[in-house]
């Protein structure tokens, strides 16, 4: 039986990520929205995606197989 919460499960790939530095264009996203208080509109669809289009997932895909970490 498993006794960790989701909490301390989700703890160390808070952690983890935290510690990737932000690409470029996020750093440019955020600067301009401190300065401007308004996002550009090619930054939210780069963020988020093309509203217009959906998402597609192989039949192949499985959602452990993305979060899944292998020790070298």
């Amino acid at each position: 039986m498993c006794t960790a919460t989701y909490t301390d499960l989700q703890r160390p790939i808070q952690d983890s990520l935290r510690q990737v530095p932000r690409a470029d264009w996020v750093r440019s996203m955020i600067d301009h929205f401190e300065r401007t208080g308004a996002y550009r509109p090619e930054d939210l669809r780069r963020l988020l995606g093309d509203p217009n289009r959906a998402v597609e997932v192989g039949p192949k895909s499985c959602l452990s197989s993305f979060l899944c970490t292998r020790d070298a």
